[in-house]
This record gives structure tokens, sequence and C-alpha cells, in this order.
């Protein structure tokens, strides 16, 4: 094999990760498109395999309590194909009358990093309540975005951040 054709095949694979199409070889050269779905990859949001948002966390409570809460399985709701978790069956009545205040900015990705151009991971426990939405952040080791969101000019992040996640969650 090629050092081109190596390329090409990992080029084809990486594709096949992003958009959900994996090639199967075929009798002959004829080759088989098969369709493969994670929820990992829906809308752009920042979702485990499982599909759940916040990494179990509620909604809700970041908002009422101001802080973190796991959520109960059987408090789920499902918003834009992606599910969530909540603490109580309240909590899950006020989400489901109105979903988009709740949902994470940014699809759940760390804010600090839409503002840099970047998609991090995050820690559900490290969050801000920014002009009525929910930002989460990184934290880890070595960085805590949250720290760096406020050292910087946090309506400037924001518009840096809303304008970055127009050009990738599409």
């Amino acid at each position: 094999m090629t050092r081109f054709n190596r390329s090409i095949i990992i080029a084809v694979a990486i594709v096949g990760l992003v958009t959900g199409s994996v090639l199967v070889p075929g009798a002959g050269a004829k080759q088989k498109s098969i369709r493969t779905f994670s929820r990992a990859y829906l809308h752009s949001y920042n979702l485990p395999s499982s599909g759940l948002a916040l990494e179990g966390y509620c909604p809700v409570t970041y908002f009422v309590a101001n802080e973190a809460r796991r959520g109960k399985p059987e408090h789920t709701s499902t918003h834009n194909g992606v599910d969530y978790h909540f603490a109580s069956a309240g909590a899950k009545r006020t989400f489901d009358r109105n979903p988009e205040k709740y949902v994470p900015a940014y699809g759940g990705w760390c804010a600090f990093g839409m503002a840099v151009q970047n998609k991090f991971p995050i820690d559900p426990l490290n969050f801000k309540i920014v002009n009525g939405r929910l930002m989460v952040f990184l934290r880890n080791q070595k960085v805590d975005a949250l720290a760096k969101w406020n050292e910087g000019d946090e309506q400037a992040q924001v518009i840096k951040a809303d304008a970055h996640w127009k050009t990738v969650s599409q």
C-alpha cells in the first residue's frame, strides 16, 4: 500500500467518524455505505456517546439553586434530541415549560473555549450564569477556564463565543 493510499484511507475513516458514514468492503469492487449514528455529534452538542447533556447534571438547579446537582434517570426530558436528567419531577416540569431558558450555552461546550474559537470539554461543576444563560467551563489539573473567563472582559468574550458558536454549530 502506498503512502498516498494510506493517507486516503485515514482521511475517509476520519470523515466517517465525523459524519457517521462508514464504508464497508463488499463483493468485488463494490462498497456499501452503512449509516451509523452517534448521539455524541448531535447538533454539535457536547455529549457523551449516551447523548446525556451536562454529564447528567440537572440544568434547572444551576439557575434555581446556583449549584450543580446530579439529575436522576427517572426524571428525564428530551429536547432537540438531547436527553437531560433532573434532580426532581418539579425541575423536569420547569424545564419542559421553557427548555431554551435552561439548556447550556454553546451546546454545553466550554464558554471560554468558544471565546477563543475552540471546543473544550467541561467540568459540569464549573459554571456561571451570564445574562440569563448557563455557561459551563473546562477545569482540570492545568486549567480553570472559568477563572480565565473571569479575568477578561465578559461581554467581549460572550460576543466572541456567540460568533464562534454560530460557525461551529451548523
